[in-house]
């Protein structure tokens, strides 16, 4: 029998937040000894070792964001796939990731049971990365309090009713989730360290962190950006880097529309962006044109290079809003770089940073703990060990594994 059916909503596997706990899950859950399938749409990478089985139609979207009304037909197709597959493989466990995951695993449920004839109930869980209103109006698909909005209010509420467990990826989504739950405890499960190079430790990192042009030959750079990072290394200036999505819904346009331009008048402080394109922000393609030497955006980023890609920096940013209930797994990524972080004041920031980060109330603070950090090389370095040690002792997938199986008890 199947240990694990997870049902993933989303053009698995892409180097983004969500795909990236989806897949730390799974692959901790595996060397646990549990088997694993992972449904999910047509697009999507492959991962070695992972099991995925894709629907016949997706969303025609690659890349992209999140959330999209084209995740309605193609939900539609992947709930075949699941009902097929639990049928015919009686998965013990139902793992739905975001509310999408978990309609489909309601549903597929409540039909199973019957066709049994009672004699099988899969277990079923709720892996929330924030609420589902709050993440379709942060990617646009909503507008706050309309007749539309209200309705998917009570079907957030009506889906949280159904899970036998609900985790969540951080506090302050567990809170908000607890306040509208009619029956259920969702309890906070925090992503791990999402970098995937295989040997590397805290020590390999620690070492790693004074030889920036060690890191500089992984990232596959144009000779013009190997030369101009080059020069910053020379000339010791401190690196601000971010790395993710350049969406809305992660602060990366607001962040480069209200700090970097005063942040681009300090001489000692370059940009190392990765991750997302700069065709959509408009404000972002005049900065670098009009400072060519100072902000490098490289969108190439994946998970072979990301560690090498954060070593290279000496700050980095998550300008994440800090009304959000998600948790941001990139910061766990720079802590295990051995990266002071700059963020903003929120519950599962403080969690993960504690003395680790500065946190801000408003982007003219945001600004200011930044330039704080690049004049204070102490201080940073402080926070450097702090994080890296946190990260690697407190934050791994294989905690989060035990802490999943802990729970369920399946």
């Amino acid at each position: 029998m199947l240990d694990f059916l997870i049902i993933a909503p989303t053009p698995f596997y892409a180097n983004r937040g969500c795909h990236m706990r989806i897949r730390g899950e799974a692959e901790a859950l595996q060397k646990k000894g549990r088997t694993i399938l992972i449904l999910t749409y047509k697009e999507g990478g492959n991962v070695p070792g992972l099991t995925i089985i894709r629907s016949l139609i997706g969303t025609g979207m690659k890349k992209g964001v999140a959330a999209t009304w084209r995740n309605i037909p193609a939900g539609f197709f992947l709930f075949w796939n699941v009902l097929y597959e639990t049928i015919y493989r009686r998965p013990k466990i139902l793992y739905g990731h975001l509310f999408e995951g978990a309609a489909i695993g309601i549903v597929v449920k409540y039909i199973v049971i019957p066709l049994s004839l009672f004699r099988y109930s899969p277990f079923l869980v709720l892996d929330a990365q924030g609420g589902l209103v709050e993440e379709m109006v942060s990617y646009g698909m909503l507008r706050k309090e309309t007749f539309l909005t209200t309705l998917f209010r009570w079907l957030e509420k009506f889906i949280l009713f159904f899970p036998d467990q609900i985790f969540t990826s951080s506090i302050q989504c567990a809170e908000s989730l607890r306040k509208i739950s009619f029956q259920s405890s969702p309890i906070s499960l925090p992503d791990g360290i999402s970098l995937f190079q295989k040997g590397m430790s805290e020590k390999k990192v620690k070492k790693n962190r004074g030889d920036k042009k060690k890191s500089l030959t992984e990232i596959s750079f144009s000779a013009a950006e190997n030369s101009l990072v080059e020069r910053w290394i020379k000339e010791n200036k401190t690196v601000l880097v971010y790395t993710g999505s350049y969406s809305p819904a992660k602060g990366f346009p607001d962040f480069i529309e209200k700090c970097l331009p005063e942040l681009l008048n300090n001489d000692d402080i370059r940009f190392l962006f990765g991750g997302g394109s700069i065709a959509s922000i408009f404000s972002l393609r005049d900065l670098i044109k009009n400072n060519p030497n100072k902000i490098i955006s490289f969108p190439d980023l994946n998970l072979k290079n990301l560690l090498f890609f954060s070593l290279l920096g000496d700050i980095a940013v998550d300008c994440k809003p800090s009304q959000t209930s998600e948790s941001s797994g990139k910061i766990l990524n720079y802590m295990a770089a051995g990266l002071p972080v700059v963020c903003f004041n929120q519950k599962s920031n403080r969690f993960f940073l504690k003395k680790g980060g500065l946190y801000a109330k408003n982007y003219i603070e945001f600004r200011d703990n930044i330039i704080e950090l690049a004049e204070n090389p102490c201080l940073r370095k402080e926070m450097e060990d702090k994080n890296l040690k946190r990260a690697w002792n407190r934050f791994t997938w294989k905690q989060a594994a035990e802490k999943i199986l802990d729970t369920i008890k399946v």
